[in-house]
């Protein structure tokens, strides 16, 4: 069985997290979800979750009241077939007084769909100050028919406790008036003024301040958050998310799913993109995703995956990887971009999953950005991996990028994938190395060198061949 780790206070909050009451409880955005009596993980009976593909993102859910400030874990055990299912991950969003989303917090995704179950879990995490309800989902992410199925599921944390009602203020007595003395008769002496008589009254108490939802913010999370960006800060930007030139904010025109998504616009000719730092195993494998939109003015948006031994992200990027495509405004769509599975530097601690946007020109360029995903992955069989390798930036790489990168870490010089995906050509008769890399000077050498051995090859040889000859016609003269 999954362990399940029970805090203190800590009480099941899932109702048939087994289904063993059919799929009372439970509630879904899309497709259909069932009871089977196989396969099986527990008990009698299991979920069954099938769908078209359509929306490409669909979950079954549960509804709960929790506390703020309050550790909770989502687990439970997923069935996927090996084929057909892009991911399946746990999900749980919190949600404010208002029903407002306030945070979502994702596990890993299934690294094994094989049609076997297996488990998923979030680990514990702690809801935020202003959370006064949960979602708990399970996600599948597909683009046809899919079947996974579900079974014992669990939402452990404190039960929701409602707030003592506030008593009505105590009534307050009117402090009494003291009338003012008789005047005396002229020449008469006055005795002892009489002690005015203080009713006492409330003291009032200072009103307790609540800190703001949301007040600290670290620099790097365990894992990718608010992938949505359905949480704001109070200036409206995307909790968790920074940009790096440009400006980024919601946007709730142009998003794939849920109320918002992120935007990224563009003032200059330079590179810029929008990120959120995660950390990372050394050697790990790991694939990110994001549905992209390249709007007006806009070359190109692609991803980005650089790596820093930092457990922060801090200090100069030790290597970086590109999605394996980019969405060109053109396409005037929103596209799925992925980097397939990578493999992390040995030396890597923490990742930045940048979202990046490649102006046209100086004019103004938007991007638009939504449901960005990363997390451990599981090679198949015969999949091929890709290594976030340590080649130099080369000139392909264009300068604006290495301009705008260089206070982030990422300069000239820096590590850089083996393979650069989403790169400008360089501009005809830039000071660029040659598409070689910078090798052909090497390359030159080599032949230089080759063609000096052979010449001295045939010196010796020649020089050998007429001493014999001249050899012989001294035997020939003597004869």
């Amino acid at each position: 069985m999954l362990p399940r780790h029970h805090y203190a206070g800590a009480s099941e909050l899932f109702a048939n997290g087994g289904f063993e009451e059919g799929t009372a409880g439970w509630s879904t955005n899309a497709g259909q979800l069932d009871s089977v009596t196989s396969p099986l993980h527990g008990g009698s009976q299991a979920g069954r979750f099938s769908g078209s593909g359509q929306p490409s993102t669909q979950f079954a859910y549960q509804l709960t009241n929790v506390q703020p400030a309050s550790t909770y874990e989502l687990s439970g055990w997923v069935a996927a077939p090996p084929s057909g299912v892009n991911r399946v991950f746990l999900r749980v969003s919190w949600f404010d007084v208002s029903g407002s989303i306030v945070l979502s917090s994702d596990s890993p995704w299934l690294a094994q769909p094989d049609g076997a179950f297996h488990p998923l879990a979030t680990g514990a995490m702690v809801s935020p100050i202003a959370a006064r309800q949960a979602r708990a989902s399970i996600l599948i992410q597909a683009d046809s028919a899919f079947t996974v199925h579900l079974d014992d599921f669990a939402f452990s944390g404190p039960t929701f406790v409602p707030p003592p009602p506030t008593p009505p203020p105590a009534p307050t007595t009117p402090p009494q008036i003291t009338p003012m003395p008789t005047p005396l008769p002229p020449g008469t002496t006055p005795g002892p003024l009489p002690t005015p008589t203080r009713t006492p009254g409330r003291v009032p108490t200072p009103k307790a301040t609540s800190p703001a939802a949301g007040s600290t913010e670290p620099d790097s999370f365990p894992q990718l958050i608010n992938g949505g960006f359905e949480e704001l800060r109070i200036d409206g930007t995307p909790f968790a998310w920074h940009k790096q030139g440009g400006e980024i904010s919601a946007s709730t025109e142009q998003r794939t799913e849920g109320a918002r998504g992120l935007a990224l616009v563009s003032e200059t000719a330079s590179t810029k993109w929008a990120y959120e730092t995660v950390s990372a195993q050394p050697g790990g494998y790991y694939e990110g995703s994001v549905q992209a939109l390249a709007g007006p003015g806009a070359e190109s948006a692609f991803l980005r995956l650089s790596w820093y031994a930092s457990a922060d992200g801090g200090g100069q990027a030790i290597a970086s990887i590109d999605s394996l495509d980019s969405v060109q405004s053109t396409a005037q769509a929103f596209r799925r971009l992925t980097t397939g599975p990578v493999q992390a530097p040995a030396g890597a601690n923490s990742v930045k999953l940048r979202l990046m946007l490649r102006a046209a020109s100086a004019e103004p360029a938007a991007a638009y950005f939504d449901n960005a995903q990363f997390g451990t992955t599981q090679p198949g069989p015969g999949e091929s991996v890709r290594l976030a390798g340590s080649s130099l930036i080369s000139g392909g790489e264009d300068a604006s990028l290495a301009e705008v990168a260089a206070p982030d870490g990422l300069v000239p010089g820096a590590a850089t994938p083996s393979t650069i995906a989403n790169v400008k050509p360089s501009r005809p008769g830039a000071d660029a190395p040659t598409a070689s890399g910078g090798q052909g000077q090497d390359n030159w050498a080599i032949l230089l060198a080759i063609g000096v051995s052979l010449a001295a090859i045939a010196l010796v040889g020649g020089h050998e061949f007429w001493q014999r000859k001249y050899a012989r016609k001294g035997r020939v003269r003597d004869l």
